[in-house]
């Protein structure tokens, strides 16, 4: 072999102990699915014991509750007794994951519940929760009806069948770009599956039979009947592959001039809305809304969307 080639196969080698030896090219993530779902775990059994000293945060950690920076013990509550249903998502890769739950309170009541957090080498450097009670998201509310977890929200997918990272936020992206433009000559469909179920504080809003016409999730769009929302500070902070599932938050409030078409979309929302994706296409639809006026802020960058009141 002449000398040239020997030089570059020993510098390709090189490199490839290098490469190695750094644990860029390892398969496996510092903190795994069932890594990063026992420190989501930890979190739980704190916000029951309401021990928040119990949860491994980072130094100088950021926490919002309800789109207000707090110290953590003030995103858990005294009355907080038990989680009675629960299901999570990760990303392997960034360390985040996302959690939607019923919170069963002492009194009897129950809590919806989103977080979100990040994990960066084994401790919590964010956590984001939305928190609503009855009541705070106008008449959308049951939690009673979450009882077992959807099978489209426990699935894991065939890697050569995935959706890649990016697919699922352009699927989730449809959901609000229809949003935004229902009812408009610039309308656009979200891609969802004829049967898609939506659920909403406990609520299932579409994909059933309602007074012996079937409720579709297209349907609402197609008859502009959320004109005049305004979907804006959209946000895809979690990305599970494997599940097919993506975590939006996203501002629910009205474009400049505009009134609601519905009672039941009337006031400006905080909304964390999990979308369960197969082929490109939304399954199903999981969300946690709570009242919070357009003014305020969440504590978080804006990172795509038209600007608050935009069209």
């Amino acid at each position: 072999m002449p000398p040239i080639r020997l030089a570059g196969l020993a510098a390709a080698v090189a490199i490839t102990i290098v490469y190695n030896a750094a644990g860029v090219g390892a398969a496996k993530p510092a903190c795994d699915r069932a890594c990063l779902t026992g420190v989501v775990d930890a979190y739980f059994k704190a916000l029951a014991a309401n021990t928040p000293g119990a949860v491994p945060l980072a130094p100088n950690s950021k926490i919002t509750f309800n789109g207000k920076l707090v110290k953590l013990d003030q995103a858990f509550w005294d009355s907080a007794e038990r989680t009675v249903y629960r299901w999570d998502i990760v990303n392997e890769r960034l360390g985040d994951t996302a959690t939607e739950a019923v919170v069963l309170n002492a009194d009897g009541s129950k809590t919806m519940y989103m977080v979100r957090l990040k994990v960066q080498g084994g401790r919590i450097s964010e956590v984001e929760t939305i928190k609503a009670n009855k009541g705070e998201a106008d008449r959308l509310w049951d939690p009673d009806s979450l009882t077992a977890v959807s099978p489209a929200l426990q699935l894991s997918i065939r890697e050569a069948e995935r959706d890649s990272y990016y697919a699922l936020v352009a699927a989730a992206e449809s959901y609000w770009r229809a949003f935004q433009t229902n009812g408009t000559e610039d309308y656009h469909p979200a891609w969802l599956m004829p049967d898609a179920k939506r659920v909403e504080n406990g609520v299932q809003t579409t994909g059933l039979v309602r007074n012996g016409v079937y409720a579709s999730a297209q349907a609402g769009f197609d008859q502009g009947r959320f004109k005049g929302r305004n979907l804006w500070d959209r946000r895809y902070p979690v990305v599970d592959e494997e599940r097919g599932i993506v975590l939006s938050i996203v501002r629910f409030g009205l474009k400049d001039g505009m009134k609601s078409e519905s009672v039941a979309t009337t006031n400006d929302r905080l909304v964390g809305e999990f979308f369960a994706v197969k082929s490109g296409k939304i399954q199903e639809i999981h969300a946690v809304l709570f009242n919070l006026l357009d003014a305020q802020p969440t504590g978080w960058e804006p990172q795509y969307g038209p600007p608050r009141g935009g069209w």
